[in-house]
């Protein structure tokens, strides 16, 4: 799978417009000398003895691995936007303060939600009665209000550990769950073990439980005194390069009685919801958008607290559809424990990695089928 520098990218940007500029009257000789002027200035500044240094013929691999004599090698940035990969010019523009998890319901009573779209990682798990429930992760930015909030499950342990002592926000559960996410590593800041003050009812939801609210500047001023901002959880492929696979514009995924769509906007490079087959709104940002599309197939097994409760297993591996700049990469996740980062690689090898693209990623965990999931260019 082929990365293409932002230096080639640019290039053909460049050829393009000007293509188009002279259909439109523009003159073609004109063009033709300032992209001649422009290979000469890349060719004076320096950086064609960098692109020659690296121009060799090492393979290419999903996270920014460059192969091919044309490619040039971009670099890693120093610093990174934890739960988003934005590069950043100094450490000190990642906010100092941890990741904040909030789980939403997504039955009907609950939409339309608020803050999924200022969540840097959304995942959306499979619960009991066949219906889902997200876990909206904030770091970067927050959400006021945040909500529908409702009560967790054993699984969230798993799925979040990995943030570095999240704070949890959450309505509450029944006494086997309360007492597993106590002893986990996750900042409990249950509605009902003791922090009903930072909640609020709203009208207009048909009643509890679905209209319990909170904002996350009100969650993340009960941060206890030693906490730590969150670690990169997912790899992110180097600025300006491109995810190289098949064309897929519209994904669907089962996730029991919730069939979950996404459709690619190439104007905006963003992955647009729908569910209930409707587009999914958002109360604050309207249609539910993310950046990236992350498919983990995953065997649910019974969970030991309530046998009515699905419980996702996201320790191991599993297959994965990554869905980036409008196309599908597939391969296995991999992670030997609930700390580890989310590793992606592009089959059971695990030694070539795949990356994302900087920005918002929502994780669909259905289960381990593959009809599970549909995709069309």
């Amino acid at each position: 799978m082929r990365m293409l520098s932002k230096r080639v990218v640019g290039l053909l940007a460049v050829s393009v417009i000007g293509l188009v500029a002279a259909g439109c009257g523009g003159g073609t000789e004109e063009i033709v000398e300032q992209a001649a002027d422009a290979l000469n200035e890349l060719s004076e500044d320096g950086n064609t003895s960098a692109d020659s240094a690296n121009s060799d013929d090492s393979s290419t691999d999903g996270s920014g691995q460059l192969s091919g004599d044309d490619e040039v090698e971009m670099a890693e940035p120093d610093f990174r936007m934890p739960l988003t990969g934005a590069p950043l010019e100094s450490s000190d523009e990642i906010p100092n303060r941890p990741a904040l998890a909030v789980k939403m319901p997504n039955n009907p009573q609950a939409l339309p939600q608020t803050g999924l779209n200022e969540a840097d990682i959304v995942f959306e798990e499979i619960i009991n009665d066949g219906i889902t429930r997200f876990a909206a992760v904030f770091h970067s930015q927050g959400s006021d209000p945040v909500g529908p909030i409702r009560s967790g499950r054993a699984q969230d342990v798993d799925i979040l550990s990995n943030l570095n002592s999240p704070l949890f926000a959450w309505s509450g559960g029944n006494p086997g769950v309360t007492r597993v996410i106590n002893n986990s590593t996750l900042t409990s800041l249950s509605y009902v073990g003791g922090y009903g003050n930072s909640y609020f009812r709203r009208d207009g939801r048909g009643g509890a439980p679905h209209n319990l609210f909170s904002s996350t500047d009100t969650l993340w001023n009960l941060t206890p005194d030693e906490f730590a901002v969150p670690p990169q959880v997912f790899p992110y492929m180097l600025p300006g390069q491109v995810a190289q696979g098949n064309t897929a514009s519209i994904i669907e995924i089962d996730l029991d009685s919730i069939l979950a769509r996404w459709d690619y906007d190439a104007s905006s490079g963003r992955y647009l919801r729908s569910e209930y087959g409707e587009p999914h709104m958002s109360e604050l940002t309207g249609q539910v958008w993310a950046d990236n599309v992350v498919v983990m197939l995953v065997e649910y097994r019974q969970s030991t607290i309530d046998s009515k409760s699905p419980e996702a297993v996201t320790v191991g591996s599993g297959q994965v559809l990554i869905f980036t700049d409008g196309v599908v990469r597939t391969g296995v996740w991999q992670r030997s424990s609930n700390t580890d980062m989310w590793n992606l690689y592009t089959d059971e090898t695990l030694s070539e990695p795949l990356g994302l693209s900087d920005g918002r990623t929502w994780v669909e965990l259905p289960r381990s089928d593959p009809e599970n999931v549909r995709y069309v260019s």
